[in-house]
């Protein structure tokens, strides 16, 4: 596939994954040698998951690399032990950390269970919607009192919702300070403008989509399960990725019970085989 289809399956940077083919960590399985353009494998998911997650946890590049490079468990739990005496001073947050490193470990030993995907026609449809702005790690404590906000805004207008809330996340670099991400509720009318609530429309086009069953720790399955479904049925993205909330959080409703869409705009590829590997930002 693509760098720019492997880069949203992964949530990793086009930057960053060009950066971990310059420092050896993550090498594509081929580049055109005409072209220089990269291509990645299914196979590859697991050990760019890893990377991602020893990112997140604040893990530098060069002990990463040790991880990777460990012949033995031994070894990558000395590097890993490192670094938590680094930031044992952080009392708050070691707990956390530690537990995250030990699923971090297993996982290149976990085949992930692919997700059915299908395309399906979304219709235009008006939208009442608002955006935040949040740092990564902000993002699911930015998201309950956006919707709240948004959710009230309708209320005040007495505009029922047409459909399950979502988000688009409309940035595409997971490396950014800050992410842009709107959220959107699906209505029969367009709302009025006010200074929570904006009118909006998503475009009627083609999606490819999963349903992610359960929480949001390991919503990655999905992501990946339409990156590769994207890269074998050769179709090219065609806009930001969406989340459709079809069980949201509730009072009452379990983690187990929550059902998410996840979804991305798609065409079908127009170019001859073997010519689409632009690298896609």
């Amino acid at each position: 596939m693509t760098i720019g289809v492997f880069a949203r399956a992964t949530r990793l940077s086009v930057r960053a994954l060009r950066n971990y083919d310059r420092l050896g960590l993550l090498v594509p399985a081929r580049v055109d040698p005409d072209t220089g353009y990269r291509r990645y494998g299914v196979d590859q998911f697991p050990r760019a998951g890893l990377i991602r997650r020893l990112r997140e946890m604040e893990v530098p590049l060069p002990e990463i690399a040790e991880i990777l490079a460990a012949d033995v468990p031994e070894q990558a739990r000395a590097v890993i032990e490192r670094h938590r005496d680094r930031v044992a001073a952080r009392a708050a947050r070691l707990d956390e950390i530690a537990g995250r490193l030990e699923a971090v470990l297993a996982e290149p030993g976990r085949v992930p269970g692919w997700l059915h995907v299908y395309e399906r026609w979304r219709a235009a449809q008006p939208t009442a919607r608002t955006v935040v702005r949040t740092p990564l790690s902000g993002l699911a404590a930015a998201l309950a009192p956006g919707f709240a906000r948004l959710f009230a805004g309708l209320a005040e207008q007495g505009i029922e919702p047409a459909g399950p809330p979502g988000t688009r996340y409309l940035g595409d670099d997971p490396d950014a300070a800050e992410w842009e991400v709107e959220l959107f509720v699906p209505v029969g009318r367009p709302p009025r403008p006010t200074a929570t609530i904006a009118a909006g429309k998503l475009a009627g086009c083609l999606l490819a989509a999963t349903v992610h069953e359960g929480g949001y720790d390991d919503v990655d399955t999905a992501y990946r399960s339409l990156g590769r479904w994207i890269a074998e049925q050769d179709r090219v993205l065609a806009g930001p990725a969406e989340e459709s909330y079809l069980v949201p959080p509730a009072p009452g409703v379990s983690t187990a019970a929550l059902r998410t869409e996840v979804a991305w705009p798609v065409h079908p590829s127009s170019s001859p085989p073997g010519t689409a590997d632009q690298e896609i930002e």
